[in-house]
């Protein structure tokens, strides 16, 4: 299975003191061998990409070896090398410390301070041989040492000198493409148009390694976007590939997710219950999808018939199951 967002294996934050009720937990984060398990373990591909970060290698590359071992197949289960970067094109020096980041800052017009204080929008990079790989990590490590502002990011400058054996994708909702989507204009036409100049730039900066993205989830906004994507699609002849925007594991492994966003956002778990039952979780994406968990093929068709058929044609959603495959 490729999953465009595995944030599961991320690093766990620092503990802190947690206000509200408590229970004593039945399961952890789980490994990179239990996503293999979702649908009777029938996937031969075991895709991760962290934001901003490669730290679940070692542990995708153990999760693999330990399936093959179980099945006395070496090729039962192969790991897929993958990053959702964080990508700031105003962020276009490198800024080691934060002197150097003030210095760059000052020289920035205000538009384009503007534009380096957003923290980062999201573009998947995926290797597809040994060169990506390295460049994968030589992206992510540029990004941490020398793009660092809220995220680790990375630059235009260093997408393309780092870009051999990579394919990169359309990505998420928030992505650049998606964000010049949201903001791009009051109609559907205007919002089109602005996020097909993004599309352009990234054709030109790609090539033939440049694949459009499509999902399907809860969030309200992302059956308007898969239509400008199917839109890209048609217009551009690109290429398109079916992901499974995965948070973690399970159905309700969501517990965990609150947990996270409780520390992340300040707010307890009544805060976030509260703000459930209002309806009132316009800022927290996470709570408005209940489809972040991995799934099978079968539960993705089973999703589509009920949920998507009206806005993906069945000839376009096969190809792009195929698409991802062949990515594999």
């Amino acid at each position: 299975r490729l999953c465009a967002t595995c944030e599961a294996l991320e690093p766990k934050p620092k503990a802190k003191k947690i206000k509200g009720p408590w229970k004593p937990r039945k399961r952890s984060w789980p490994n990179g061998r239990e996503y293999w398990t979702v649908g009777d373990g029938k996937g031969r591909f075991l895709c991760i990409s962290d934001h901003g970060m490669m730290g679940a290698v070692p542990r995708q590359i153990a999760a693999c070896e330990k399936v093959c071992d179980e099945l006395k197949d070496k090729n039962a289960l192969s790991p897929i090398f993958a990053c959702e970067l964080y990508i700031n094109r105003y962020h276009t020096e490198a800024t080691p410390t934060t002197e150097a980041r003030t210095k760059f800052i000052a020289t920035l017009n205000e538009e384009e301070k503007k534009g380096f204080q957003v923290r980062g929008a999201h573009l998947l990079a995926i290797a597809y041989n040994s060169t990506g790989y390295t460049n994968l990590i030589r992206l992510t490590t540029w990004a941490y040492l020398n793009g660092f502002y809220g995220k680790p990011r990375v630059n235009y400058e260093q997408l393309m000198k780092h870009k051999d054996g990579l394919i990169f994708t359309s990505c998420c909702y928030n992505s650049e493409i998606g964000k010049a989507f949201e903001y791009g204009g009051e109609t559907w036409e205007e919002k089109r148009d602005a996020a097909a100049q993004v599309v352009e730039r990234y054709m030109a900066m790609f090539g033939d390694k440049f694949y459009l993205e499509i999902m399907m989830l809860d969030f309200t906004k992302q059956k308007p976007y898969d239509r400008f994507i199917l839109w890209a699609a048609q217009k551009y002849g690109l290429p398109i590939i079916l992901t499974n925007d995965c948070h973690y594991c399970l159905p309700e492994d969501s517990e965990f997710q609150q947990l996270m966003l409780m520390q992340q956002t300040g707010r307890t778990i009544l805060d976030i219950q509260k703000a459930m039952n209002e309806e009132n979780i316009k800022d927290l994406f996470e709570l408005q999808d209940k489809q972040l968990s991995q799934k099978s093929e079968e539960q993705l068709n089973d999703y589509y018939v009920a949920n998507y058929a009206d806005v993906i044609p069945p000839d376009i959603y096969e190809q792009a199951k195929l698409n991802t495959v062949k990515i594999c």
